[in-house]
């Protein structure tokens, strides 16, 4: 019986978790090579794209493909299907200016989602050979280096000036807009932390590695994953209103419960004070 097995997780999430390795471990396999051989390119003015996501992205669609074939597909590079039923949201490669770069620090994003709901999802952190694994009513886990299961829970922290919040930077229009809202959170918390991977940042609130997380611009294949982790782990994703969120395409604000006030006051106010 396989660890997710025990866990009472099903053979859809042990799938995403199988497929979720094999793109980690061919993402490690390219990490090490030049910027030449990683065909290193601008898809926008801000945004790179290298052979590793589009090759882990072909391997991902292969094994849904062949495992799910009724199944719809969105992945960050443009492998898409479409389908009534279930549909899977793949980034090959969150953080791709880091890998890009040879800075081992992003992720492979692996999520189902059903009707819009979401069902499970799998966050590989392949340089630290970490594996985050959420189902939906069944909790979220830690796995990797042959230790036991962590069963993952936000942080306590109930204090702003307490708190290690983390944010990312979207593309232009976002950008230029996101960026006055980080200065007053530098002030008001313990540090924030840009690492330049959205869906790290949210397995890091599962975990109770990071307290909050906001940021606007995001796409789907950014968060799928590490919005349910959030959920099972025990912490709140609203948009910066703190109202549910009606899409997977907004300005996401995820963090423990406890501060998710404090963190709406800060961005409402930022908001009241922009043009």
């Amino acid at each position: 019986m396989s660890t997710l097995s025990r866990l009472g997780f099903s053979d859809t999430a042990a799938f995403a978790l199988e497929t979720a390795r094999e793109a980690a471990v061919l993402v490690m396999s390219i990490l090490p090579e030049s910027s030449t051989e990683k065909q290193v390119r601008l898809k926008t003015t801000t945004d790179l794209v290298t052979r590793a996501d589009h090759e882990a992205e072909q391997l991902i669609a292969a094994r849904i493909r062949a495992r799910f074939p009724d199944h719809g597909l969105l992945g960050e590079e443009g492998t898409s299907t479409d389908g009534a039923g279930p549909c899977w949201v793949v980034d090959p490669v969150d953080g791709t200016a880091n890998f890009a770069h040879g800075i081992p620090w992003f992720a492979v994003s692996v999520a189902l989602e059903d009707r819009g709901i979401l069902q499970c999802g799998v966050i590989a952190v392949p340089p630290l050979g970490e594996y985050f694994v959420a189902e939906r009513g069944r909790g979220a886990y830690l796995l990797g280096g042959g230790a036991a299961p962590v069963k993952l829970a936000v942080s306590e922290t109930a204090d702003l000036g307490q708190a290690l919040v983390a944010t990312g930077l979207p593309r232009e229009p976002e950008r230029s807009r996101h960026v006055p809202t980080i200065g007053p959170l530098i002030l008001r918390s313990l540090e924030v932390r840009i690492m330049g991977a959205a869906a790290i940042h949210l397995a890091y609130l599962a975990a109770g590695r990071l307290d909050a997380f906001w940021e606007p611009g995001l796409q789907p294949w950014d968060v799928a994953a590490g919005v349910l982790m959030v959920e099972e782990a025990g912490g709140r994703v609203s948009d910066w209103a703190g109202l549910p969120l009606r899409s997977l395409r907004t300005e996401m604000l995820a963090s423990n419960g406890p501060l998710h006030p404090a963190m709406v006051q800060v961005l409402a106010g930022h908001a009241a004070a922009s043009p």
